[in-house]
């Protein structure tokens, strides 16, 4: 039982082994789980404030602008990276996904990205009442 149990499971590995589609797609899997498995291929973070904004900072080593994806709900900003088989696939195989919460500082409808020396810079400006020094008019009631 044990021994027709093991032919079956070769006869598969066979037929897949022909199928070169498969191994090509099977190979670039298993380098990128490889990659998330502890390979080098790490993702790295850094948040640099500034004074008159912060940039969020993402890079993962072998991974293309392509790949990224920044999605803002209300004050929520998610950035994904994703590798896709085929470029008309639908498979996906995550690689990266991180969720901001934003303050209140920051002017959402200026945000802005930029995929430059291999790293993703999510730049993410204050308002301009926050760093702009302004005068106040006093109202004076009877």
């Amino acid at each position: 039982m044990h021994n027709t149990k093991h032919n079956i499971t070769q006869e598969i590995e066979m037929k897949l082994i022909k199928n070169k589609e498969f191994l090509q797609q099977i190979a670039h899997q298993i380098d990128v789980l490889n990659t998330l498995g502890g390979g080098i291929s790490l993702p790295q973070v850094k948040i640099d404030k500034q004074e008159k904004g912060a940039i969020i900072r993402v890079s993962i080593p072998a991974v293309s602008p392509e790949a990224y994806h920044i999605a803002l709900d209300q004050n929520q900003l998610t950035i994904i990276a994703a590798h896709r088989f085929e470029e008309d696939s639908n498979s996906l195989i995550p690689l990266f996904s991180q969720q901001f919460t934003l303050p209140p500082q920051v002017d959402l409808s200026r945000i802005d990205a930029v995929y430059e020396v291999q790293e993703l810079q999510v730049r993410l400006p204050y308002h301009t009442s926050v760093y702009k020094t302004r005068n106040i008019d006093i109202t004076i009631k009877d």
